[in-house]
């Protein structure tokens, strides 16, 4: 009950948002500076998601390497990807990180290890949008005249920093489990131990952690470049550096659990930043608007490789005597 409770405040977050931000703008000329976009641009962003998704997916290979677990790029590529589809229907990234640990799990038979790649690739990931969000908001601050706009990243920062330190020297991790009483619980402990290892093992790999954070950076500078091309689409003339500016801090605007998949949220980002640097009404809305679009046929996709991947099962468990 307390969970639908929750969606439902969510939903109303989201569809207030929406109305405030939209109910001022005429729908015909935002249908008329969507009708002169020039779609040429697309092309070229669906190949940098494509790339960005095999950069993810190599990451995440790197880790479950590193633990003994061998899968081809391909598989854990089509596991992203089927992930973003499920990301459409649950909560935050909770439903593709599942698939992708049972996916991965039913393939390599050690659950708790696949459990901990995939929560090394997501903080490797939120570690270093975290980070752009620091000097983006420094940049952001000064321009808008407010010192201090970088404490809020500048706070999870830290608070990232703390539990990456718990995990690596583990005593304050296992003091945390104590203090709750949580490792009197035999699967709570069991598990607690393997994440522990799977850090130990990481942490004592470190090439793997700075690789890890160089496919992390290079992963939020090409989500800045899709939204600068998204910008092309319907011809804004905003400088790029913008664009690496705003939209690390907008990406943590919409991990911010008040939302539905940061809608609104996100709408209220691209609205107040890039609107602070001339970017008109019409422009900033159909901005985001692009953006919604392009992730939901991205997830669309997601679910095709993953129909893809029920109707393959299905052949070759029929051709088996």
């Amino acid at each position: 009950m307390k969970k639908q409770l929750l969606t439902a405040a969510k939903l109303l977050i989201s569809l207030g948002l929406i109305f405030l931000l939209y109910r001022k703008i005429p729908l015909k000329d935002m249908a008329a500076v969507l009708a002169g976009a020039n779609f040429l641009w697309l092309l070229p962003i669906a190949v940098l998601l494509l790339v960005n998704t095999v950069i993810s997916a190599a990451k995440w290979r790197m880790f479950l390497q590193s633990d003994g677990i061998d899968l081809p790029l391909t598989t854990l590529t089509a596991s992203y990807m089927i992930g973003s589809f499920y990301n459409m229907f649950l909560p935050s990234n909770i439903g593709g990180d599942s698939y992708r640990i049972v996916d991965v799990a039913s393939r390599s038979q050690q659950t708790a290890r696949t459990a901990v790649s995939v929560l090394a690739d997501r903080l490797s990931g939120l570690l270093a949008m975290v980070c752009l969000g620091v000097v983006s908001s420094m940049l952001v601050g000064s321009r808008l005249g407010n010192p201090w706009f970088f404490l809020i990243p500048l706070s999870l920062l830290a608070a990232m920093l703390l539990v990456l330190w718990s995990l690596f020297t583990q005593k304050p991790f296992n003091a945390v489990l104590s203090i709750c009483r949580l490792d009197n619980i035999p699967l709570i402990r069991r598990l607690a131990d393997k994440l522990l290892l799977s850090a130990s093992v990481y942490g004592a790999d470190r090439r793997l952690l700075v690789r890890a954070m160089l496919l992390s950076f290079l992963f939020q500078f090409s989500v800045c470049t899709i939204v600068y091309m998204l910008s092309q689409v319907i011809h804004c003339h905003t400088s790029f550096i913008y664009f690496c500016m705003f939209v690390p801090l907008i990406t943590l605007m919409e991990t911010l659990p008040i939302s539905i998949n940061g809608i609104g949220l996100r709408d209220a980002g691209y609205i107040f930043f890039f609107g602070s640097v001339g970017m008109g009404e019409l422009e900033t809305r159909s901005l985001a608007l692009l953006f919604f679009a392009l992730t939901t046929s991205y997830s669309t996709c997601g679910g095709l490789v993953y129909l893809h991947r029920l109707l393959t099962t299905q052949d070759k468990s029929k051709r088996v005597p």
